[in-house]
């Protein structure tokens, strides 16, 4: 059965997933990211390094340890967005050539989108604006 002009352009649009400018345009990720490590010290540099400074500075804010401080990443932030959606808008801002490749690297990376800071976000980071409960899925 031949589909009417209205169901092809109801398809192309839910097709056309509209991505935050962030995901597509790494100086402006870049910019927003710095925002964040600026002004709610993002960080730390290397999640996989000890950054007992760091983490130190975290718990003396939130007023808790520091190992319940490590606990509080940006991949179980409100605020961390991790919808297909925004996956797909993510990946193809990184690779639209190779979306497996870039599937890999979100992955690696474990990549979300910070909806208060507006950028690509590590899972394994932080930041001051941390809040509980997430992340959106």
């Amino acid at each position: 059965m031949k589909k009417s002009r209205a169901d092809e352009i109801l398809e192309n649009v839910q097709k056309n997933i509209e991505c935050p400018p962030a995901t597509q345009d790494i100086s402006l990720n870049l910019q927003n990211r710095k925002i964040c490590v600026e002004k709610a010290n993002y960080g730390p540099a290397n999640p996989e390094l000890d950054n007992d400074v760091f983490w130190q500075q975290k718990a003396d804010l939130f007023k808790t340890t520091t190992d319940q401080a490590k606990t509080m990443r940006c991949k179980n932030c409100s605020a961390f967005v991790i919808k297909d959606k925004m996956r797909r808008c993510i990946e193809k801002g990184i690779c639209e050539e190779d979306m497996n490749e870039a599937a890999k690297i979100v992955d690696l990376a474990n990549l979300g989108y910070c909806e208060l800071f507006d950028f690509k976000c590590a899972g394994d980071r932080t930041c001051d604006a941390w809040i509980t409960g997430g992340p959106l899925k």
